[in-house]
């Protein structure tokens, strides 16, 4: 049961950002901390980047990997992030799955970069460069700590000369990296996160606020990339969706799109411990994290893990033996909803995302803060929590909405709720495994299942 001084915390809470200064002309933007924060240079790559992408995380190949691309396909995949052999690049160009691939031209580094690593990318030549067709990129680092970045900074310069159409992919930390992997508790000043009135704040939020802005300001990526794993024996982290929130808001206002590596392991089934990360093995795990990222703006979910990987080896998706899962089953469940909007959806901007009911919502601790001014919220009545996020056609005057069920998980509870929409207005709904459209706006309600969602344009 939830404690008064939460509730006061939620209620009261108020997480101080900056004024964002965008100009249309300028080469930098400044948010976060006011920090300068490079506006990304939007590239263009040899898959199809406009649309949503879905992918799963594959840490190293084992010898039965010759059927992982078929069942990456049928499962809905367009990707997978893994360490890779022609052989098995070969598979894939075969399968139609893209690989970002691991240790192929050079070598992936693991939180700091060795001076061997370093200098294999930054000698990376094109005429040396492998351009396998199934190649969609190449993971250069993963989880690196800011005093990385200028390194990592001069190697995808590097890459950029080779001008292969290729992601050189970077993932951050999730929020719940400590100091140390951070890495930039010298630059630690006052916090930012204060409530009203009070001298209380949170110093994790702020830590991580301070490295996303790291990254903005020194690394020009189109995208910003990080797993995150929320679901433990004993419920959801409180800070989850703060986590996604920061980051959306870093790329919202730098022009970046938002890859989230979500969790499809675990290392416990049952028990109290709450350390301990529960199997994602039931369909309700997977719808929330997916929508929740597309509340978010998220233009790419990866699952985490398929065949290799962290945890227990059985609740990845395929386990050793090469036999799918309750974990591939729930994912390959939740593609086939998805797919029906992934093209449409990348037609929208991202615009902020908000949670309704507050303290109902499972994954936060306090308010999101990422600016979404009132008015473009869609008129909305629940007694849920929900988690809203709201988009604007890029090309267009449509809009776009997102609404997840934001309830805990663990007590499998459904979703109630009314939208109203202008008369006059066309408004599809997507999800559920069925699209409806309503031809003349009004009041249109959902019954949303455990952690279920809908994608919704209005026109």
């Amino acid at each position: 049961m939830q404690g008064i001084g939460l509730w006061f915390k939620r209620i009261w809470a108020l997480l101080l950002t900056p004024i964002i200064l965008l100009t249309g002309a300028s080469a930098s933007v400044m948010t976060l901390a006011g920090e300068d924060a490079i506006t990304a240079t939007p590239k263009e790559y040899v898959y199809d980047n406009d649309r949503l992408l879905l992918g799963a995380y594959n840490a190293w190949l084992l010898d039965n990997h010759a059927s992982l691309p078929r069942l990456a396909k049928d499962a809905g995949l367009d990707f997978l992030v893994s360490r890779v052999n022609e052989d098995f690049l070969d598979v894939c160009a075969a399968a139609g799955i893209g690989v970002i691939a691991g240790n192929y031209n050079a070598p992936t580094a693991y939180y700091t970069i060795s001076a061997d690593a370093e200098n294999a990318w930054l000698n990376l030549s094109g005429a040396a460069y492998k351009a396998h067709p199934a190649l969609w990129g190449d993971d250069l680092i993963d989880e690196p700590t800011s005093k990385e970045f200028a390194k990592i900074s001069g190697m995808l310069g590097q890459y950029a000369t080779l001008n292969t159409g290729r992601l050189p992919y970077i993932n951050l930390f999730p929020i719940y990296a400590n100091e140390e992997q951070l890495g930039n508790a010298p630059q630690m000043g006052a916090l930012q996160y204060l409530l009203p009135g009070t001298t209380y704040g949170d110093a994790q939020l702020d830590k991580y606020r301070r490295h996303t802005a790291d990254y903005i300001k020194t690394i020009d990526t189109d995208y910003i990339s990080v797993d995150i794993y929320p679901y433990k024996v004993t419920g959801t982290n409180d800070n989850w969706l703060h986590n996604l929130d920061i980051l959306a808001e870093a790329c919202r206002d730098t022009q970046r799109g938002l890859w989230v590596i979500t969790q499809a392991a675990g290392n416990a089934v049952n028990g109290t411990d709450g350390t301990s990360q529960r199997w994602c093995d039931k369909k309700s795990d997977q719808l929330q994290q997916s929508y929740a990222s597309l509340a978010f703006g998220a233009k790419a979910v990866i699952y985490a893990c398929f065949q290799t990987g962290w945890w227990d080896v059985d609740s990845h998706m395929v386990n050793p033996a090469g036999e799918t899962t309750g974990t591939y089953d729930a994912v390959k469940a939740v593609n086939a909803e998805l797919a029906p909007f992934a093209k449409l959806y990348g037609a929208y901007t991202w615009l902020g995302a908000y949670t309704h009911n507050s303290p109902k919502a499972a994954g936060l601790r306090y308010e999101l803060s990422n600016g979404l001014p009132a008015a473009q919220r869609p008129e909305i009545c629940s007694r849920d929590g929900l988690l809203v996020g709201c988009f604007q056609e890029t090309a267009g005057e449509g809009k776009a909405y997102v609404v997840t069920n934001m309830m805990e998980l663990l007590d499998e509870k459904t979703a109630q709720c009314t939208l109203t929409f202008p008369a006059g207005k066309t408004v599809t709904v997507y999800g559920g495994g069925e699209t409806k459209v309503y031809g003349n706006g009004g009041e249109i309600s959902l019954t949303l299942a455990p952690g279920d969602g809908r994608f919704i344009t209005v026109d």
